[in-house]
């Protein structure tokens, strides 16, 4: 492996890690909890102020209180976001899904309850991770019929999704109940405690690398720190109790490492000595949105807190800042101890929260000496040097990536900033027309991407047999709004984006899924769907579509239009060959209406071909039956199968009469249907078909 490779690789595997489904989901829920963790900060400064100034104690207590009150929300907060998110990706109701997860957060604290330590501990954690296992189960229990209470068509799109979710749900509470009741049985769960002594002390490098690198490890995965870490937080406040007791016999302070000392040189403005974080962003960042989020932060980081960098940058599960998130700490202890040990500064002996306002904390710990804030700003200034480097790099990938994530479709549209860098190099192109269509793609595509997609099946019914014998897979969307959107818009602006072939994919995996899940109701129906040029012709996309349709047995088969065969046609007798190997056909749709697909009729191996509605419509005249029954003749003669679209009136129907099996598909037999839907519909058919 080349020097560069090796380079590479972790940066590559870090990027990969940190543009995960799961840690995208965590982050993007984390974040929306920032507005609460906003009003959080500013009752806990508020309190502070209020004690400071020596207000009475009922004002600072009620403060207080606030703010411990909506800090113990959090995990709720954290949990419903993180699973409201999740319910894209996995196609479940959105809302039912967030108070479900939000449900499973409450039954782990109450469970926990008769065990404080593990509970302060570990919900948080257990809020952020549950979503992740639960959400996928219960989306794979919504999709079992057994689970449906209210089938298709009967109720409203609402109270279908509402109710269809209560089995699933209630299942995975009694399995969330067993899950945390059997782990609980465990001691190291109940009784969660990392034990630690005095004697520990008197390693002191040791013992404090370890506690500063651990909390920041805890917290990246959500665990917090400063609970998980409280019985070696007892031993810090006993060390710098008996500092001051030495003290006042006149002694020196016997431990260097104390809570003091972590509050003041270590932590300095929350776990990962954050508030170096704050001043590389101010310094080093342009991005607008970080600048922002760092001033927000810095009061509350004045005072060591830093929940609204952990959650609204965020911290937790970004593994793009873990390595500065811990180096930083680790560096501050070890720096912090040489300077006591080498007798720089004394040995704190006065026992302060870890809350105490910065600059006035190194003040204190250096016995009343101006050295404890020199040592402290150094402390910031190599903190700020060691996430810099981080920041930059964070911010030029936010920059360069430009990426748009479609949840549903789950892929990604990185083609506006590459567009944009490359006309800022055009003086030609850059005018006011320009720059508004490109904002005008800008803004349609990020509306794209929050998009729900799904598949709805048009039937296709035999006018010889009256059977259904086949579907079309046609892709709908609803919007943020559970409104419609119209195919032919969002297509158009998915195909002007370059998406189309991700989109071709995506379709084709959902399509399989259905057949798949029509196979375990012992029901089978041919199904096509609609495939563009560019993914044929590609041989990285046809490789990936043939493996998605290998699985179908020959059940999909794929239409294009008519233009599509005015490509590259050596690649496309390739893709025409390895899709007949795998049993599917190749279908010709909107025949007519494109360039003229005649002359390629002999080059292609063509199976089917699909009349589009204009000729029907067009029947109404004299001319225009002609054509149509030129057409019918035409394909018969070619002994293609043939499938007619948009036939909606009894004229229409009577209209084609062939001796060939036609095949019609139209709002005459039903509009597009959802799976379940179609493959009752198809029974009742073939129920009613003569014998």
């Amino acid at each position: 492996m080349s020097k560069l490779a090796l380079m590479r690789y972790p940066k590559d595997r870090l990027a990969a890690l940190a543009g995960a489904s799961a840690l995208r989901a965590i982050r993007e829920g984390l974040l929306w909890t920032l507005p609460c963790l906003l009003i959080t900060a500013l009752f806990l400064v508020l309190s502070v102020i209020a004690r400071q100034l020596g207000l009475p104690a009922a004002l600072v207590d009620l403060l207080t209180g606030v703010h411990d009150k909506l800090s113990g929300i959090m995990p709720i907060l954290a949990g419903t976001s993180i699973g409201y998110m999740l319910s894209f990706r996995h196609r479940v109701p959105h809302l039912p899904t967030a108070f479900l997860c939000l449900s499973y957060v409450r039954i782990a604290e109450g469970l926990m309850a008769p065990y404080p330590q593990a509970a302060a501990t570990l919900v948080l954690f257990i809020a952020i991770i549950s979503p992740l296992l639960t959400v996928p189960l219960m989306a794979w229990l919504h999709r079992r019929r057994w689970t449906q209470l209210a089938p298709d068509g009967v109720i409203s799109e609402n109270v279908r999704d509402t109710l269809n979710m209560v089995v699933p749900g209630l299942l995975t509470a009694g399995l969330v109940v067993l899950a945390l009741s059997a782990a609980l049985q465990i001691p190291a769960v109940a009784q969660f405690n990392i034990p630690l002594g005095l004697a520990s002390l008197d390693s002191p490098f040791t013992s404090g690398a370890l506690m500063a690198g651990l909390n920041s490890l805890l917290w990246f995965f959500g665990i917090h720190g400063y609970h998980a870490l409280t019985p070696l937080m007892s031993v810090m406040d006993q060390a710098a109790m008996l500092n001051s007791a030495s003290q006042s016999a006149g002694y020196e302070g016997m431990y260097a490492l104390n809570s003091t000392l972590l509050g003041a040189f270590v932590f300095i403005g929350g776990s990962g000595a954050t508030l170096s974080l704050v001043a590389a962003i101010l310094v080093f960042a342009r991005s607008e949105p970080l600048r922002v989020l760092a001033l927000a932060s810095l009061p509350v980081a004045l005072l060591n807190v830093n929940e609204i960098l952990l959650f609204g940058l965020p911290l937790i599960l970004n593994p793009r800042l873990l390595v500065p998130f811990i180096l930083a700490p680790v560096t501050n202890v070890i720096l912090a101890l040489g300077v006591v040990q080498m007798g720089w500064l004394p040995s704190a002996s006065t026992a302060l929260p870890l809350t105490s306002p910065v600059l006035f904390n190194a003040y204190v710990a250096a016995g009343g000496g101006l050295g404890g804030v020199v040592l402290q700003i150094v402390l910031i200034a190599i903190g700020t040097s060691l996430y810099a480097p981080f920041v930059v790099a964070l911010e030029r990938q936010r920059q360069e990536s430009g990426t748009v994530y479609f949840k549903s479709l789950d892929t990604t549209f990185t083609r506006l900033q590459e567009e944009s860098l490359l006309y800022a190099h055009d003086p030609v192109v850059q005018t006011y027309a320009d720059r508004a269509r490109r904002n005008a793609e800008n803004t349609r595509i990020r509306a794209i991407s929050q998009y729900d997609f799904h598949l709805e099946f048009q039937p296709q019914v035999s006018l010889r047999s009256g059977l259904c014998t086949g579907c079309e897979a046609l892709l709908r969307a609803t919007g943020p709004d559970g409104a419609r959107q119209a195919p032919l818009e969002f297509l158009r602006w998915l195909a002007q984006a370059g998406l189309m072939r991700e989109v071709d994919l995506w379709v084709a995996r959902q399509a399989v899924q259905q057949c798949l899940q029509w196979r375990r109701h012992d029901f089978a129906l041919p199904m096509t769907i609609n495939v563009t040029a560019g993914t044929l012709t590609s041989e990285d996309y046809l490789e990936k579509l043939i493996k998605v349709l290998a699985q179908a047995d020959g059940q999909i088969s794929v239409e294009l239009t008519e233009d599509a065969l005015v490509e590259d046609t050596q690649a496309l007798h390739t893709a025409f060959d390895r899709l007949h190997a795998i049993g599917a056909r190749v279908y010709i749709d909107d025949f007519g209406t494109g360039y003229s697909a005649l002359s390629y009729l002999h080059q292609f191996e063509i199976d089917a071909v699909k009349i589009d509605r204009s000729f029907v419509v067009a029947q109404d005249s004299d001319r225009g039956a002609l054509v149509l029954t030129g057409l019918l003749r035409f394909c018969e003669a070619l002994n293609l199968q043939i499938v007619v679209e948009g036939v909606e009136t009894d004229q229409q129907l009577k209209a084609l009469e062939s001796p060939a099996e036609i095949i019609v598909q139209g709002w005459y037999y039903s509009k597009a249907l959802p799976g379940g839907s179609l493959m009752d519909y198809a029974r009742r058919r073939e129920a009613a078909a003569p014998t």
